[in-house]
Order: C-alpha cells, then structure tokens, then sequence
C-alpha cells in the first residue's frame, strides 16, 4: 500500500480542508473489536483505519457529492448510540471490509476493501473496482478540491470513451495527466490552460466526464451538442439551445456543526438567458420568490375579466353556467386549454402552499359527497357515476370543442368528468349538480400550473406527502372560498410558509433534563435573545418596532400555536416563543416588501431549524447565542458562508 507521505501537496491540501470525525483508529483497538465480531481484520484494513478513519468531506452545500472513511459507517456517532459494525461480503472468493461511503454522481455507495487494500463500491447488488488504494481515491478527490479552488462552479458534462481517445491523440498540444491521482483505476488529465478536466474510471464503461470552467471550453474536445450539461458541485441542469438553466437552491443550503440547515425553499430557479456557467450567480442568502412565466398574482387579477368564447362549449351548457354562477368553471378550463403544456418551472414553497390549500379543499368536498352518498373509493380515483346513476362512458367532445384542444394536456381528464356532470346537472340530474362543483378547487390548481403526484404509493401535494390510506385526515375541515383563499395564501406566503416550518417542528420530542427551571433566568435570557436580534436587525437598517406586525393578525396566529402546542406557553418555551415570533414577524415584512427584509428574507430560518434539530431545550439559549455571534463576525449577506466554515 502506498504510504501517505507520499501524497502530493494538492491531496494534501484537501485533506487539510476535510472534517475528521470522532471514531476509533488505535490499531490495537480496531482489531480487538473486529476479531470479536468475526470479522477479517487484515493491515489494508487497518491501515486505513489508523490513517484516515473518521475523514469526511462533502462538495457543495449538498450531499451530491462526498465521500466517509470510517469503519463505523457512514452516520455520525451520537451519545447512546452503538456503533455500527462494518459488513462483510463475499467478492469473487475473497472476503471484503465495508469502510467506506461515497456520494458518486448522485449515488449512494457503500465502499469496502479487500486484503490487498483495493477498494470497491457495492451499487445495488453490483461490485466496482473503485480505487486501486485508499490514497487514490484521495488523490482524484483532490483533483475535484483543486477544481473549487480555481471557481466555484464548473459545468460537466459526460462523453464517451472514444472523445476522450480523440482529444488525447492530438498531436499540438496533447493534454496532461495528472500522474498523482492517475496510479491505477483513476486516470484525470487536463488541458493546458487549466479550463478543462477529464476524468475516467477503467472499467465504469463507455463514459467519462469533462469539468469545464465554460461550456465554451468544452469545444476543446470536439463536442457539436450541449443538451445535457449539468453543474458541479452546485447541480444544475442547463438547457443550452434555448439559453436558461435551472440550479438547484444547494447555494442556500449550508452546514453549520455537522448538521446541513436549509434556509430557503426547496425548488430550483430558473435562471434566463444563460449561455455561459459565469450567467448563474450563488446567492449567499435565500430569496423565497423567484420570476415566473405566469405569476399567480397576475392571473388572478386578469381572471375575473376573461371572456369566455361561446364556440368552446355547448350553447346550453354555457347558459346553464351562467344561470347557476358557475361561468368561473367555465374559464377554468378554457384557460387551462390554452396552457397546452410547454411550462416548465419548479414550484417555489409558497406556490406548494397555494398548491396545498386547493388540494385539501378538493379532498373535503370529495369527503362530504361521500358522507352523503356512501361510496368505497378513494379520491384518487373518484368517479362518481353510479351515485348520480349515470353511464361511466361519456362524450362531450363533439359540443365542447375545448376538449378536443386539451389533447395530451394534463388537466383533461378532471375538465371532462367536469364538464359531464354539467351537462348531467343541466339534464335535472340532481346529485350530479353537487358533483361537478368538486372538481373546481383542483381545476384552479392546475390553472396555477400545481402538481399532484403519486409517487411509490404517496400522494406529493404542496411540499407534503402522505400515504393516500390518510387522505380523509388531510381533508380540510371547513369550506371556504378557493379565490379568496388562494389569494390570501399568495399574499402572505412567507407568513404561511413561517406557520408551515414552527409547525414541522417536533414540540412533543423537546425534553428538560435539569429537576428546576429559574423562572428568573428563564427571562432574563428570553430579553436577552430579543435585544441580540434587535442589534442583528439594525445591522441590515431595521428594528421591527419600525414596522410592527399586525398585532392582531399576529396574536392570532401566536394564540393558535400555543394551543396546538403547548409547549409555547410555559416557562420552558420562552426562548422557542421569541423565536417564532420574531421568525413571524419577518416574514410579514418580507411579504410586505420591506426594504431590510427582503435583502435577507431568511434570516430567522437557522434558528427555526435549531429548533428542529435539538430537543434538549437547556442548549437552545447557548446555540442561538452562537448563531446570531456567527452572523455578526462578517457582514450579514454572508453569514451563510461563514457558517459553512470548518470548526467555527
């Protein structure tokens, strides 16, 4: 096995940069532990073990790609815990150590060793020659540090073998290999002015992939077509013939103490007019409303106004329609028609709230139809017919030619099962005047450009998923207007979001361990948390006793928190209550476009996770302390990076 001395400086320099967990590596010890379970404890294993065991590090703000060497798998240690002991496997007649893990191209691997201190990925049930030795793996993984070192992002795209062997016989100018990280199974060379990297695996098959400062570098290699490029370490996706990408918020995501805090929402931004990676711009602190083709506020200001063409619909059913006050169906559908389906956006947090609300309200009316007129089904696939006692088959194509422009379009199904009962409803049919009403709180999601998704036997609605058996709980509970609500929930969604993140914490879960609690400390902590986010605010131009909350929108929503968590009310939770308040009210001034606000509309969301992420109530006081130390050591647009640091 090579020894690590022999390390170049770049491998060096990365493992400078890599965190070092706590685990065992006394050699002595390793092996006494191993021998006692039975397992193999052969000096490859050990080596590694002794040299590297507990070394992690993570590319980007994601997990997309990192790597663990650790026996002990590729979870932290926590107090109480045991450790997991290391599997082994079988590989062509030769026992294998488990004792590493990888984040590769977006997969997750388990690495093991064998007795010549060769390293394997197990993907499934298929072993891969992974690294001739442990110090080749952090030889190519340097190769990628070295990379971020010269920019932050690189666009990547993957080519075939035969690229590569075009590119490397070309006689002016023939690239280099990077010998260090090059001893065996891994082979990286570069080109001369550094703006391209290659990286093969023998044996991973017929691709290698290119690192690339631009996509304009890329012609180096010969390329004609840039259809799929993606982003390293940051993913994006770029769509280079029609000059966007779309990037992945892991710029707004950060780790601060072992722990990845997400401070925004969790879609992707599509960024215009991109034509090279230099367009796409990392922002530090998150934006929680991003540029749409068709906003929601527009349509619903623009919607009561549309007309509705009269060749679309049957003569008959229109004035039904507009007898019964039910033309905004009408102009549902129409509006959908003429969406055909060439959007491509990802839904941002307050459109999966919008999504959310419409969704549930779909789910109550199904539920109190089925209360009414028994029915074994499930929304999903609700159809009605035999209540309203009529055929399943229907055609109303011929008189509503909407239909026939809806083809393909992922609303058509929920247009026609509307306009069907209509047209039932219209005949005298009078359960299924009550039916085709169902359908309008999901007809508006779809206007809005929602998604509903069935995904592994869960339903995907609104940031939320849930098995479809508990659909009757997640219906809403009483009626309300879905115009009036959907621009409600548009207007303050950063404050629906807020509500959405204090309630995704587990209050039931926070545990005192001390017998006593001093109510006098209790307080003078809680004032001492305020005036540290008072001074925080002031550093961005704002102290929110400027522009306070509505105080009775405010304590309402407090009012109702309290009582579905009762935590917030007692002396154990005053630091929590302070918190969520504070959190609240920044979210009102973000959805009221606060100057301050808005230039860091996520400011109070580390301390939410906090929240989230520690149950021993004692710690909050102290961590929200460090936080708010941490973000006032360098000016507050990067705060992110500075929790990002090692060992802060």
């Amino acid at each position: 096995m090579p020894d690590s001395d022999k390390l170049s400086e770049t491998a060096k320099a990365f493992i400078q940069q890599c965190t070092r967990r706590e685990t065992i590596t006394d050699r002595e010890q390793v092996r006494k532990i191993l021998q006692q379970k039975g397992i193999p404890a052969f000096d490859a294993l050990l080596d590694v073990q002794e040299k590297y065991g507990g070394l992690s590090y993570s590319f980007g703000g994601e997990i997309d790609n990192s790597f663990c060497i650790d026996l002990w798998g590729n979870f932290a240690h926590r107090d109480g815990e045991e450790r997991r002991i290391p599997e082994v496997l079988n590989y062509e007649g030769r026992p294998v150590v488990e004792c590493f893990h990888v984040m590769d191209d977006r997969l997750s691997k388990a690495g093991y060793i064998d007795e010549d201190g060769k390293l394997y990925t197990l993907l499934y049930t298929t072993f891969q020659v992974f690294a001739e030795n442990i110090e080749e793996l952090l030889e190519s993984e340097g190769v990628k540090y070295s990379l971020l070192r010269e920019k932050k992002q690189w666009v990547v795209k993957w080519i075939e073998q035969s690229e590569v062997a075009h590119w490397l016989s070309r006689i002016e100018q023939k690239p280099i290999l990077i010998e260090q990280a090059s001893q065996g199974y891994q082979k990286w060379w570069k080109s001369h002015d550094g703006r391209l990297y290659v990286h093969v695996r023998n044996g991973r098959g017929i691709y290698a992939v290119a690192y690339a400062m631009e996509v304009a570098d890329l012609t180096q290699l010969g390329l004609s077509s840039y259809s799929i490029l993606r982003g390293f370490p940051f993913d994006c996706s770029y769509q280079y013939d029609r000059e966007c990408a779309e990037v992945k918020n892991t710029m707004e995501m950060f780790h601060f103490q072992s722990r990845l805090y997400k401070t925004c929402d969790y879609s992707m931004i599509t960024v215009p007019q991109v034509k090279e990676a230099k367009d796409i711009y990392l922002y530090v602190t998150g934006q929680k409303t991003y540029q749409r083709e068709r906003p929601i506020e527009d349509f619903l200001l623009k919607f009561p106004a549309l007309e509705l063409p009269i060749e679309d619909f049957d003569h008959s059913l229109l004035e039904f329609a507009l007898c019964n006050g039910d033309e905004r169906i009408l102009k549902l559908i129409t509006y959908i028609a003429n969406l055909a389906n060439h959007h491509s956006h990802r839904s941002t947090s307050a459109e999966n709230n919008v999504d959310y609300f419409l969704f549930h309200e779909y789910l109550r009316r199904i539920h109190v139809f089925i209360k009414a007129h028994p029915m074994n089904v499930h929304p999903l696939y609700f159809h009605p017919y035999r209540a309203a006692g009529v055929p399943a088959e229907h055609d109303i194509v011929k008189k509503n030619t909407v239909v026939a422009r809806m083809r393909g379009n992922h609303a058509q199904s929920v247009s026609e099962l509307t306009l069907y009962y209509m047209t039932c409803a219209k005949e005298g049919n009078e359960i299924a005047a009550h039916i085709y009403r169902i359908y309008e709180p999901i007809l508006l999601l779809f206007a809005l450009e929602g998604s509903i998704r069935v995904d592994h036997g869960l339903i995907e609605v609104g940031g939320n998923a849930f098995h479809p058996s508990s659909w009757q709980a997640r219906a809403g509970k009483d009626p309300f207007d879905v115009y009036h609500r959907t621009a409600e929930a548009w207007r303050n969604r950063n404050v629906e979001y807020a509500i959405d993140q204090i309630k995704r914490v587990k209050w039931d879960k926070k545990i005192r361990n001390t017998v006593e609690w001093d109510f006098g400390k209790s307080k003078r902590s809680d004032e001492a948390l305020k005036a540290a986010f008072t001074r925080l605010e002031r550093r961005l131009g704002n102290a929110l006793s400027e522009s306070p909350f509505a105080s009775v929108h405010r304590d309402q929503i407090l009012s109702k928190l309290c009582y579905d968590y009762p935590l917030l009310q007692t002396d154990d939770g005053t630091l929590a209550y302070s918190i969520c308040q504070r959190y609240l009210e920044w979210a009102h001034l973000v959805d009221r476009k606060h100057p301050a606000a808005t230039k860091s509309p996520c400011l109070y969301e580390p301390f939410i996770e906090m929240l989230y992420e520690e149950d021993q109530i004692e710690k909050w006081e102290s961590k929200a302390m460090n936080l708010i130390r941490l973000m006032e050591l360098e000016s507050i647009e990067k705060y992110a990076e500075v929790l990002r640091k090692k060992n802060v």
